[in-house]
């Protein structure tokens, strides 16, 4: 009992210290709240912990996470996405000897590959409860 309640402790003062010196300065808010007005991720987890212990409320915590990710991908506005580079052959003179000329591969400016966006299977089945007015 001792040990499950040092680290019940241990868990809940990090979540406090994260509430109180990481969560004003890191500059957004907790998508899951902001989409549904329930409890912030981190008030959720104070309390599970507090109920629950530290392994079954952090196992809480871990689910609310997951579906505030869901809800912050499904949505938060777009970010901007710059143009993507040049793709085919550019007209740059290449005034190189014909054997430099091929070492150089002066007929193209072929920009790095786009990045795929990753899939994560199952996130459409994931309930989100829908927006509620304030």
């Amino acid at each position: 009992m001792v040990v499950a309640d040092r680290m019940r402790s241990l868990v809940l003062a990090a979540i406090r210290a994260y509430q109180r010196y990481v969560s004003p300065y890191k500059g957004f808010c907790c998508a899951y709240h902001v989409h549904t007005a329930h409890a912030s991720c981190s008030a959720l987890g104070y309390r599970a912990v507090r109920r629950y212990g530290a392994l079954s409320g952090l196992a809480i915590l871990r689910k609310r996470l997951n579906r505030c990710g869901v809800a912050q991908r499904r949505y938060a506005p777009t970010r901007y996405q710059p143009f993507p580079y040049q793709r085919g052959d550019c007209d740059l003179p290449c005034d190189l000897p014909w054997d430099w000329a091929d070492a150089c591969n002066c007929g193209g400016c072929d920009g790095p590959e786009p990045k795929r966006r990753k899939r994560r299977k199952g996130e459409k089945e994931i309930y989100i409860p829908p927006q509620r007015s304030r």
